[in-house]
């Protein structure tokens, strides 16, 4: 057994960024979840998290670790782990959320985080905002998210119950996802279909889903496999935040599905898609149903744009995760 190879742990049931960066890297992916959606039972949640994540740990021989992050007490654990077990590697791939108030706080003014060996970001302005807070910056480097990978099983057959023109919108629900301005969008263009992916549970007490107008459909929770059947046939994909640092995963989803993209207008969005994409202002409602006309329009010349901008963030990410492969082998070998 190669006990170089490494695992990765993420208190989650699927997440992209870490099966696109496998290959690679060679780890295991431990996906670590439960059926608890209430957010009151969010403790218990957690609990049940820990028990699996101790379990795991208590049967790892591996010396690499790969943590996401957040949520902080994933790291807590971890941190005692390597307590005991001082040989062992400890890289945290840090989410975007991990630095805004809500997980900041519990970071300890980064003391804690920077306990483990490596840490990694996922763009250059979160790891301006990361030193900001006093991460070591000997150990942080930036690993933007790869592409997504197409499975070609999962789309070739796949039928569309949707007549062009639609859209794709991949939704968390989160606060930074407008979505009054996306129904008030939809309803300048009632010609286009809306469709909205993800779990309607998340909008609770963030988004009234009940004011969609009736060119927007919920698909609700898909599979996998349903999910990249759909994102296959979506005519453009729509990416929306209110966040200057958030990179968006739908734009990478669409990098890697070579899709047309209507995006929110960001320095740091236009830097790193900066083509096949339509820039539209986030907050207003006129600016989206304008982008998106246009989007579709230009649709096949986009689409050809997206194909080159996804083999230069090919490379681009294979030449940054070189970087943290030479990095962790150092740390192997000590």
């Amino acid at each position: 057994m190669n006990k170089n190879k490494g695992i990765f742990i993420a208190w989650i049931k699927f997440q992209r960024r870490a099966f696109s960066m496998q290959p690679f890297f060679d780890f295991d992916l431990n996906f670590i979840n439960t059926n608890i959606k209430k957010k009151k039972l969010k403790i218990l949640d957690y609990l049940i998290k820990a028990i699996k994540t101790v379990k795991t740990l208590c049967f790892n021989k591996d010396k690499v670790i790969w943590i996401q992050l957040p949520p902080t007490p994933l790291l807590t654990i971890l941190l005692i782990y390597k307590k005991i077990y001082k040989n062992k590697i400890i890289i945290a791939d840090c989410h975007n959320g991990l630095f805004n108030k809500k997980w900041e706080k519990y970071l300890n003014k980064a003391k804690s985080l920077n306990k483990v060996d490596l840490i990694i970001t996922h763009n250059h302005v979160i790891r301006d905002l990361a030193i900001e807070i006093g991460v070591d910056s000997n150990k942080l480097f930036v690993l933007e998210t790869k592409p997504a990978y197409k499975n070609l099983k999962n789309v070739e057959n796949y039928i569309s119950k949707y007549n062009s023109p639609w859209i794709l919108m991949p939704c968390g629900f989160a606060e930074d996802e407008p979505m009054s301005v996306v129904f008030e969008a939809a309803r300048l263009i009632p010609e286009v279909t809306f469709v909205i992916s993800g779990n309607k549970n998340r909008a609770e007490g963030i988004h009234d889903l009940t004011k969609a107008p009736s060119n927007i459909n919920f698909t609700g929770y898909l599979t996998t496999e349903e999910y990249e059947g759909l994102f296959s046939s979506a005519d453009a994909v729509l990416g929306l935040t209110t966040e200057h640092h958030v990179q968006l995963s739908v734009a990478n989803e669409a990098t890697g599905f070579e899709k047309p993209m209507i995006l929110s207008d960001t320095k740091l969005l236009r830097e790193l898609f900066n083509k096949g994409a339509v820039y539209v202002e986030t907050l207003d409602s006129k600016s989206m149903s304008s982008g998106i006309k246009e989007a579709i329009r230009n649709k096949i010349e986009l689409g050809k744009e997206v194909k080159i901008l996804k083999e230069e963030r090919n490379q681009k990410w294979e030449n940054q995760a070189l970087t943290i492969k030479k990095e962790i082998n150092k740390l192997i070998v000590k």
